[in-house]
This record gives C-alpha cells, structure tokens and sequence, in this order.
C-alpha cells in the first residue's frame, strides 16, 4: 500500500498555512527582539517564550547517547528503508545525531543477517541497534544485549492491496481528468515540486478531491518503499485532526473514533483523541 507519509507531502504547507492563520485571529503574535544577527535574533525569540524551569543534561556521555541515536537510524534507513549505508550516514536523521559527532566514529558494521548495527568510537564504547520485528530499530543500553520486550510480528488485516481501492489499496481511480485543472499547468508544478536530484526526493504524490492525480519516485523508489516519518507523521496527522475539530467533526475529549476498540472488554475505549 503507498505509504501515507508520501501520501499528504503536498498537504502539508497548506494545512500549516491554514492552522497558523486560524491561530493567528486569536492570539496577539510573539514578542520580537531585535537583533543584528538574524541567527541570535532566532535563539533569543525562543529564549523569550521559554517556560520557566531548568535543564538537567540525563547521566552519561553525550556522545554516547548521539552514537546510539545514530546507530538507530543507520539501522532504520538500511534495514527498514533499503538505502544504501554511506548514503543514510551522509543525508539521514541528523537532528538525533548531528554530522559532527557522527565524524567520531571510527568503525562502522552492518550485519545484515542479524540486521544490526554496530558504531564504535575513539574511546572503544559500542552502540548498538537492531531491527526487533515489527517494533523496528531499538538501540541497545550499553553493555546490554537485547530489548525489555519480546518482539512480534504484526500481521496487517487489510483487504488485499491490487485489488483494492486507494487508499486503502493500491488500485488508482481511472476517472476523467478533472475540467477544472490545468493539465499543462499541473505538469509543471509536479516538475517544480519533484525538483532536481539534488533536492534528494524519494517520493511525490498529489491527490485531489480523494483521488490521485500524479505519483513519482526517486530511482530505486516505489509505492511499497517504506519511507520513515520522523516527525512529518504526527505533525500532518496532529494538522488534520486540528482541522477537523474545528470544522466540528470531532471533539477534542471524545474517545478516539477507532472502531477496532470499541469492543466489549477493550481497554482501548478509554483512549481519547
């Protein structure tokens, strides 16, 4: 089934758009400091709406703690995704572990058989991750071997994706093009949005009134890649369901509208949105 994260990539400005002009007939904007430097007028803006409290740095080595951050994404990338491991190292996940601390590591094993990731630094310490079923890429705690659960297969129960519609399946509308867009145009801004190879992008799909209208991947990229979320997940999901609310369709203290929980004996029906 195409991947969902892909599915909405062309939603998202406009949903952010629209949420932060919502919020903005409501709330007087944020202080702004004046600064010289527009990276120290950035820092001392978020500075100003800081809560109040202080930071305590966790136990351990902070180098320590990034290795096994990048570990977790070397073993995301290569044995979720499919990349390449010089190439996850040299583009991927670098606000877990940033490009200078990944330059300490001097020795790097990707064990395939295992799906496990092994990093060791100047000082001898290993991080380690591994692919754990279902549950994806788990670092280990040093010295540790192994996860704190037992790791399972989840076994999906959806219809079968060729023969199903999207966006529960794979099967595309073969409806008219719609009379009210620009083809020319439309393939134009396709073009824009996909950009050059230097812009890196894996995937690109354009839906329309519930249908999709344009699909395009990078090379070595299809409709079943997994292609990790990060944050883009919860941020497009979260701008959704915001939308939604508003509109009406929902409450924001109601149980999640999950049928599969509703069940007699589920603890799941006291989630809520």
């Amino acid at each position: 089934m195409r991947h969902p994260v892909v599915r909405y990539l062309l939603q998202v400005s406009v949903l952010l758009s629209f949420v932060a002009c919502a919020k903005a007939e409501k709330e007087a904007p944020p202080p702004t400091v004046p600064s010289a430097s527009p990276t120290a007028g950035l820092i001392a803006r978020g500075d100003s709406l800081a809560l109040p409290g202080s930071w305590t740095p966790v136990p351990g080595n902070a180098i320590d703690h990034s290795t096994a951050g990048f570990a977790t994404i070397m073993c995301a990338a290569v044995f979720l995704t499919g990349l390449d491991p010089a190439d996850a190292a040299a583009n991927v996940g670098f606000f877990v572990s940033p490009a200078e601390d990944r330059a300490q590591v001097k020795d790097t094993v990707i064990d395939r058989p295992h799906q496990t990731v092994r990093l060791t630094l100047a000082s001898g310490v290993t991080r380690v991750a591994r692919r754990y079923g279902s549950q994806g890429c788990v670092a280990s705690p040093i010295g540790k071997d192994g996860v704190f659960f037992k790791p399972s297969i989840v076994k999906p129960n959806l219809p079968p994706a060729a023969t199903t519609p999207w966006p529960m399946g794979d099967v595309v509308a073969k409806a008219p093009w719609p009379a009210e867009i620009d083809s020319a145009k439309f393939a134009a801004a396709v073009d824009t949005a996909f950009g050059s190879p230097e812009g890196m992008t894996l995937g690109l799909v354009v839906t329309y009134k519930g249908r999709i209208l344009a699909e395009r991947y990078a090379k070595g990229i299809g409709i079943h890649t997994p292609l990790e979320s990060w944050s883009m997940g919860k941020s497009v999901t979260g701008s959704l369901m915001g939308v939604l609310i508003q509109q009406g369709a929902y409450q924001l203290d109601q149980p999640a509208p999950v049928p599969e929980w509703q069940n007699a004996g589920d603890g799941r029906k006291e989630i809520r949105i």
